[in-house]
């Protein structure tokens, strides 16, 4: 549109009309659509697969723009040339033809199996984190580098207070409940960042356990933890409610293409994610891939 306000065309740069209803480049796009079939009939009997999908391409366009089927001359209803075009349509998440992302069935299933796998993958690591023992409240010595209440560098005991779970980190494929303690010494401290680690609960189990080692080689007093088994999920945890969970994260919409696709997890499944599509019943859908 020019400054005016007057409509020009950006094909035949007429005013009065723009390039969608311009009669020239319908014109233009029919007779392309003739030529390429006239040359799909002139080339080897074997190689006429470019001129026919340049001809399907005008068609398409002409069809679109006219409402009339160059192949038969007849008039298409606006659903008919939707789905003439749609057949063209590749889907940015399986990446068949016939359909965009929005209406895959392909993702809603992924998607399913995901929450369910999640909600299995979740019962197991609350159950495998509660034999710990140890829970938001707890005092844990462990092994560890870094500085001790003195300043000094090094590897040493440190008294751990567990602050917090990240509940929500817990989905399919990623198992394992991680919670962030700080030097017990530092709780008053303003930049408790400094202090702050992060660990899967078994792992300061187990570097607990290492701590008491040491301590037994070392011929020291054994240390000792104060533990608070106090592992109580958000409401809806386990369920994998919508609060508790970002499947959109987990299936972007956004990114480039290899990042918006169908990810090997579910085009190759195995372990529980297999287990889950056999008990929602969704072999079918993965023949010849379980």
């Amino acid at each position: 549109m020019s400054y005016n306000g007057t409509v020009r065309c950006s094909h035949c740069y007429t005013t009065g009309h723009n390039k969608r209803k311009c009669p020239d480049y319908t014109a233009m796009v029919l007779r392309r659509y003739n030529d390429n079939l006239g040359y799909a009939a002139q080339v080897d009997e074997n190689d006429p697969d470019y001129y026919l999908r340049q001809a399907e391409r005008y068609r398409l366009d002409y069809m679109k723009r006219t409402k009339i089927d160059p192949a038969t001359g007849e008039k298409v209803k606006n659903k008919t040339a939707k789905a003439e075009r749609m057949k063209k349509v590749t889907c940015g998440y399986c990446a068949e033809r016939g359909h965009t992302r929005r209406v895959c069935e392909v993702v809603k299933r992924d998607k399913l199996v995901f929450i369910e796998a999640s909600r299995r993958v979740r019962a197991g690591t609350l159950s495998d984190a509660r034999e710990t023992g140890i829970g938001v409240g707890s005092l844990i010595p462990i092994r560890t580098n870094g500085y001790n209440n003195a300043g000094e560098w090094g590897t040493h005991t440190s008294l751990r207070y567990v602050k917090s779970v990240d509940w929500n980190s817990v989905i399919a494929g990623r198992a394992g409940l991680w919670v962030h303690h700080i030097v017990a010494g530092k709780l008053a401290s303003h930049n408790q960042g400094r202090w702050t680690g992060r660990d899967k609960i078994v792992s300061l189990r187990d570097n607990f356990n290492e701590a008491c080692s040491y301590a037994e080689l070392q011929n020291e007093a054994e240390p000792t933890a104060s533990l608070i088994p106090s592992l109580d999920p958000p409401a809806g945890w386990l369920e994998c409610k919508p609060s508790t969970i970002d499947v959109a994260g987990q299936f972007p919409t956004k990114g480039n293409k290899h990042q918006k696709m169908r990810g090997h997890d579910y085009r190759w499944p195995s372990g529980v994610t297999v287990e889950v599509i056999r008990d929602l019943g969704f072999e079918e859908h993965w023949k010849g891939q379980l």
